[in-house]
């Protein structure tokens, strides 16, 4: 298929409002967007889908271009929402991923405070503890004999990451249940849309902060000023604990399902990882390559500049295919294989750059806990119970809608 081609049929398939040029975003809504991100890799590394707008899928350029510091943030996840104005814009401008130079700097480096690999680490007994209490009904559930298979997304790859950062924020869990919680879920259900799910956690923090409502947890330390950094201003903070809500839930819960997957789609691997539970990070890591949740992200050209002889204007907006780059041949052989073995230097599944992701250490240990806990040390073996389905919304998102699982036996 032609890279126009491919466009088109991206247009045509365009499940939701976008920004204009953007419709390319729509293979990655396939349920196997890989083959078309060959051939456009393949013919079109960067791709003029027009209006500004240009699609790298290549490795070698897409990691060029996360690094290079001429360029600035994107607006690749607002326009994948269709976000123009109001509450939504003026969120998605003031949150890390929109910010650049000294803002961006500042507000980084408030926010990291929460997430040094200090921090982080001392997180792993609650992950641990969390996670054992995910798993211990499924296992119940599984011996009990019961007929129906038991769907693994909502019930340990969402409600994971979702309490752990719940209790990172210190809300009670019933207002967190009906209230934040509630709003992620109903857009993962397509009961409302990606706007209504921002919007509508804006609010839920706003209304807290004038409340007066913030317990201790990450929601008073963004409050918190730094004696040498200030402080963020009340749409920074809102923008921003928005921001760690969503990307801590959808990627993180992409991630852990997503392995699940590949894991139980492959007997003779999953044999050989309890074996030897020393390869479970190994396996996290190559899910990021092979299906990573995080599916793209863009930048805006700082300067005239050409790449693979593309002559690309200031101002263009680089939609960086990280799903593509990850399965190029070029710099991973034999791309399309599952294969814990190889060396996985290089992967682009974060990003990179001065926006590389703050939650990248929280989402590999999360996802290897689950792992680990579900797969490994559980002495119940567990098998697919029907086709995976993958969600139809986000187009900057790979992760398992439904994956239902059934007990297969006994250790």
């Amino acid at each position: 298929m032609t890279p126009e081609a491919a466009t088109r049929s991206a247009e045509s398939e365009s499940p939701s409002k976008r920004g204009a040029r953007w419709d390319v975003y729509a293979i990655a809504l396939e349920d196997d967007p890989h083959p078309r991100w060959h051939d456009i890799r393949e013919s079109s590394p960067v791709l003029d889908t027009g209006g500004g707008v240009f699609f790298v899928t290549r490795w070698e350029l897409v990691d060029a271009c996360l690094r290079d510091s001429r360029h600035g943030a994107g607006v690749g996840v607002a326009a994948s929402f269709g976000a123009e104005s109001g509450l939504v814009a003026d969120v998605m401008g003031a949150w890390l991923m929109s910010l650049d130079g000294p803002p961006q700097q500042r507000a980084r480096d408030l926010v990291r405070r929460e997430f040094t690999p200090r921090k982080i680490e001392r997180l792993r007994p609650l992950v641990e503890e969390i996670t054992d209490g995910l798993v211990a009904p499924l296992e119940a559930r599984g011996a009990s004999g019961a007929a129906e298979a038991i769907d693994v997304v909502p019930s340990l790859a969402f409600a994971l990451p979702s309490e752990v950062i719940r209790r990172m924020f210190g809300i009670p869990f019933d207002e967190w249940r009906s209230g934040i919680e509630s709003i992620v879920v109903a857009a993962g259900a397509g009961a409302i849309d990606g706007i209504a799910m921002i919007e509508g956690l804006a609010r839920e923090f706003d209304a807290r902060l004038r409340a007066g409502r913030v317990p201790e947890g990450l929601l008073r330390q963004l409050c918190e000023p730094d004696p040498a950094l200030g402080a963020l201003s009340t749409l920074e903070v809102v923008a921003n604990a928005v921001l760690l809500v969503t990307a801590a839930i959808d990627t993180t819960a992409g991630l852990v399902g997503n392995a699940i997957a590949c894991l139980l789609e492959r007997p003779e691997l999953l044999a050989r990882v309890r074996r030897d539970p020393t390869l479970v990070p190994a396996v996290v890591e190559e899910t990021q390559r092979f299906e990573p949740p995080a599916l793209s992200c863009s930048r805006t050209a700082g300067v005239d500049f050409e790449l693979a002889g593309v002559s690309i204007p200031a101002g263009s907006q680089l939609l960086l295919g990280l799903g593509a780059a990850n399965r190029d041949p070029r710099r991973h052989p034999d791309p399309d294989r599952f294969d814990i073995d190889r060396d996985g230097a290089g992967l682009v599944s974060f990003g990179g750059g001065r926006h590389f992701c703050l939650g990248a250490a929280l989402a590999r240990m999360e996802a290897q806990i689950a792992i680990e806990r579900l797969l490994v040390r559980s002495p119940s073996e567990w098998r697919l119970a029907g086709t995976p389905r993958w969600q139809k919304r986000n187009p900057t998102i790979r992760a398992h809608e439904s994956l239902p699982l059934a007990r297969a036996g006994s250790r």
